[in-house]
């Protein structure tokens, strides 16, 4: 599992700036998720692209939520020209 310390922007993804693999991330399932002390959790609001700041995320496959999606970090434009953000993209 990735370090988040090492977690950069590299040709608009976030990577491991060690092995410059995208990094991956999990819908959270906070009862599973015991090192979360769930200060912005919101994993009671759904998933959504643009809702990607306040944590509904984790790293560890561990704490993954049951069916849950698993997606890279991607920069997005929005298509009228607003400010980019770190949006989704589902594998």
């Amino acid at each position: 599992m990735v370090n988040m310390e090492n977690i950069v922007a590299r040709d608009g993804y976030l990577v491991d700036s060690v092995t410059g693999e995208k990094v991956v991330f999990y819908e959270c399932d906070p009862n599973k998720n015991t090192e979360c002390n769930r200060d912005i959790c919101r994993s009671d609001d759904g998933e959504a692209d643009s809702a990607f700041g306040f944590c509904s995320k984790t790293l560890n496959p561990a704490f993954r939520k049951d069916d849950g999606k698993s997606w890279y970090a991607v920069m997005k434009t929005p298509d009228d020209g607003g400010e980019p953000y770190w949006g989704r993209e589902y594998i």
